[in-house]
């Protein structure tokens, strides 16, 4: 299965993965006050989107944690969902043992490994089917989770919501399998041979600007950095005075939200016009739906399609992580 394949699974994924999580009843003893998302890489982007979520659907806060180790204030009534998709990633394992340490509640989400065994016999457990990269797998890794949360009754995810999300995913997997010149293909051809930044305008879009810098990273094989406004008028905004035989080598992607407010929008227009100026390209790119996961989803597939096809550009194989691979082996020997 190449990338393209895997890419246009996401919409089914995502429906399977809503009645994976559905089918497993987590079992808290105590009210849960705060949720932890255990994970790295790919496996960790889905805690990322809850988090964001969270800021309206949530009366609790939500954390995602991306080291060996936790917050001091990680206790009996932290909920600490650990997730990795192929079940061996060491930071997340570590993480997982001093959760248990603090006597956290703790379920577990993977397609095996280490973490499958660490949760043998327990009910708070979801398999997810393997075979897949991590970055390849948010379906499973994102909407078990959001199903566990919902069933606790600590976000309320409606069904009205997952039916837009599913039907957008879909319109856009279309769209990119049957145009020859379709939007992601065309944004693709421009961003080659430059470094893209991409903004976000919101918390949801600012999540899936980092969706985008990870999968320019992993499946295209270029660097690429994200940001969010209104933070980056504060600081990297100015950075763009560098001269002009550094600046043409950046492209930036604006992703755009109806949610983000008439100020937010005002500083990435003004912002748009400063970048103009000096000759830097924006693109638009505009998030879809009236849910919050409908349009962050539809942000993060249109990212993972522009990936994809950025990596035919420049005549990469989109799925090996090679660096990667090399990094843990030197790690495991030492």
């Amino acid at each position: 299965m190449d990338m393209l394949d895997m890419i246009n699974q996401l919409p089914d994924q995502c429906e399977e993965g809503w009645k994976l999580g559905k089918e497993i009843k987590v079992k808290v003893k105590k009210p849960v006050k705060n949720v932890l998302v255990l994970g790295m890489g790919g496996s960790a982007i889905g805690g990322d989107i809850m988090k964001g979520l969270a800021q309206t659907k949530s009366h609790i806060p939500f954390t995602v944690n991306r080291d060996y180790s936790l917050p001091e204030w990680v206790g009996t009534d932290t909920l600490a969902m650990v997730v990795s998709y192929s079940g061996n990633t060491e930071e997340t394992l570590s993480a997982l043992e001093k959760a248990r340490q603090r006597q956290a509640i703790t379920m577990g989400l993977s397609s095996g490994g280490k973490l499958a065994q660490e949760f043998s016999g327990s009910e708070n457990f979801i398999r997810i089917p393997p075979g897949l990269p991590p970055r390849a797998a948010l379906g499973y890794t994102l909407f078990p989770l959001l199903a566990a949360v919902d069933s606790l009754g600590i976000m309320s995810i409606s069904g009205d919501d997952l039916e837009e999300t599913f039907a957008i995913l879909k319109e856009i997997r279309e769209e990119e399998n049957n145009q020859a010149g379709s939007f992601c293909r065309e944004l693709a051809l421009n961003l080659k041979g430059s470094i893209p930044l991409i903004y976000g305008g919101t918390t949801l879009s600012a999540v899936a600007a980092v969706r985008w810098k990870c999968q320019f990273n992993e499946n295209s094989k270029t660097l690429a950095f994200s940001h969010e406004y209104p933070e980056l008028n504060h600081n990297e905004i100015v950075g763009w005075e560098v001269p002009p035989a550094v600046l043409k080598h950046f492209k930036v992607i604006h992703l755009l939200d109806e949610k983000m407010g008439e100020r937010t929008g005002r500083r990435m227009a003004i912002t748009g016009e400063i970048l103009s100026q000096k000759k830097v390209p924006v693109y638009d790119v505009q998030s879809r739906g009236n849910s919050d996961l409908a349009r962050i989803m539809s942000l993060i597939l249109v990212g993972d399609y522009t990936s994809y096809f950025l990596a035919l550009e420049y005549g990469v194989d989109p799925v090996p992580v090679r660096i990667i691979e090399y990094l843990k082996k030197a790690l495991q020997e030492n």
